[in-house]
């Protein structure tokens, strides 16, 4: 299992370093930016970035919900990214979503994308919004932000640019992705009460596999998924998610006919057909985020990342992690595929049976 961490060692420095190098620069704009007061302010525009991951945009539901409640007068606009996008609004998480594909999500420095990124900030800084929130503590996205030229601006500094942010704040690197987005909104006087969602039993749905993640390294093999398959047959109905990483185990179901179903579908078309499902098995994605939020259990497969950070939130969100701490040779500081192997078809079996009763 990993540490508590959100960005890695080497990150850090470099981008603290680069961060110094900036200062001078910003802070002498700053100097002519107008000082505002936040109880002097009438909040009729608020802007919030979350367009990483899919799953990154679930976990924030709670501090958008937040604003919403202690601004309802305000439009709220969420910038996501495009894959995101037809879900976004589905859910009318904002009155607003609007795609934007940042080039560092992907670690591009093709000059073009970054042109484009810029263009597109100062575009939205002529909608002269009132509040901004981003929930990173990315050295980038804060400076996104400031290009966008909030009147007040509110995120973290982890990776450093305090001086991007009109109200920039320490991360709790200890606490998950939610309630670090939940403390961010309560700086202007939000607040979130958790509510029990009610679970969902749905006897006639199936157990549904989701082998898609967004890094090779985060996957469960294959090999793992067929054999737990052949475990589950005798006592649940079985459905495959069709994904584009998944053409392996999609195969071998379609071998599997008719007693493993392949479920086709966009996004939304996903979410409401999992409402009705029994159970979900999927990595760390953001396919487990989604049964959470529709109620349904799910199970989740973690690697060396510490689940504490990102697992789905819910009463019946299960994880399963390595038993061992990771001791392995890997090209990824926080994720590692020979961890997620070492998670046994039979472990994840077991978790299924203690959770949903078999038909």
């Amino acid at each position: 299992m990993q540490k508590l961490k959100v960005y890695s060692n080497s990150t850090l420095y470099v981008s603290k370093i680069i961060s110094a190098l900036l200062a001078p620069y910003f802070q002498m704009i700053n100097s002519f930016r107008p000082s505002i007061d936040l109880n002097n302010l009438s909040i009729q525009n608020i802007v919030i970035l979350e367009y990483h991951r899919i799953g990154d945009v679930i976990m924030i539901i709670p501090a958008v919900q937040a604003l919403k409640k202690k601004y309802p007068q305000a439009k709220i606009t969420l910038i996501c990214n495009p894959k995101t996008l037809d879900l976004a609004n589905h859910l009318e998480i904002a009155d607003e979503c609007i795609p934007f594909k940042a080039p560092w999500t992907d670690w591009s420095w093709d000059f073009i994308k970054w042109a484009k990124a810029i263009s597109f900030a100062k575009k939205l800084s002529k909608r002269n919004f009132d509040l901004a929130f981003d929930f990173k503590g990315d050295l980038r996205n804060n400076w996104f932000l400031w290009v966008i030229k909030p009147k007040l601006s509110f995120g973290y500094d982890t990776t450093g640019g305090r001086y991007l942010l009109s109200n920039a704040y320490k991360m709790n690197v200890k606490i998950h992705q939610t309630r670090r987005a939940i403390e961010l909104v309560s700086k202007v006087g939000c607040h979130y009460q958790t509510g029990k969602k009610q679970h969902k039993n749905n006897y006639g749905g199936t157990i549904v596999f989701h082998a898609g993640t967004s890094d090779k390294r985060r996957s469960w093999p294959v090999e793992h998924w067929e054999e737990l398959a052949d475990m589950v047959l005798p006592y649940y109905s079985l459905t495959v998610v069709n994904t584009f990483d998944s053409i392996e185990l999609v195969d071998f179901a379609k071998k599997r006919k008719p007693a493993i179903d392949i479920f086709n579908g966009s996004l939304v078309e996903f979410m409401n057909w999992l409402e009705h499902q029994r159970c979900l098995i999927a990595p760390d994605s953001m396919a487990g985020h989604i049964a959470a939020y529709v109620g349904i259990p799910v199970i989740s497969i973690f690697g060396s990342q510490s689940p504490d950070l990102t697992r789905p939130i819910g009463k019946n969100a299960k994880v399963i992690s390595p038993e061992k701490m990771c001791t392995h040779k890997r090209s990824h500081w926080r994720l590692c595929y020979y961890c997620m192997k070492s998670i046994t078809p039979q472990r994840v079996f077991s978790e299924l049976k203690n959770t949903v009763t078999p038909k």
